[in-house]
């Protein structure tokens, strides 16, 4: 058996795509959806038994490292890399690996209807 957890936040950032053809190469700006899953196995004791991750840990660690840094952030101006969705999404599942969460999953979506997966 499988158990995932997943938390739901957003952010709003600016961005420009340079060298795009499109209209997004003008600079603007989005609202965020991002969705954190992890998985694991859970907890046979202490305060978080039963659960593989509590529900606001999660969420504050996810505040912590992904959305406090992006949030109101002209993204072109945090990153070496050209921060279109795809990239910020594999930005945001590294930091979140690297910082030992066991992450399986985050999606990203610039609007109701546009978003990207990046799963483990």
């Amino acid at each position: 058996m499988r158990i995932t957890v997943t938390v739901s936040t957003t952010f709003a950032a600016a961005h420009r795509l340079p060298d795009h053809e499109g209209k997004c190469r003008r600079l603007h700006g989005h609202t965020y959806g991002l969705e954190v899953t992890v998985e694991g196995d859970p907890q046979e004791t202490g305060p978080a038994a039963g659960m593989v991750m509590d529900f606001a840990e999660l969420r504050e660690r996810v505040t912590e490292l992904i959305v406090k840094p992006l949030d109101h952030q002209m993204l072109n101006d945090l990153f070496d890399f050209v921060p279109t969705t795809e990239a910020v999404a594999a930005w945001a599942f590294s930091r979140l690996s690297d910082s030992g969460l066991p992450v399986t999953r985050v999606r990203l979506a610039e609007g109701p209807n546009a978003f990207v997966e990046v799963t483990a």
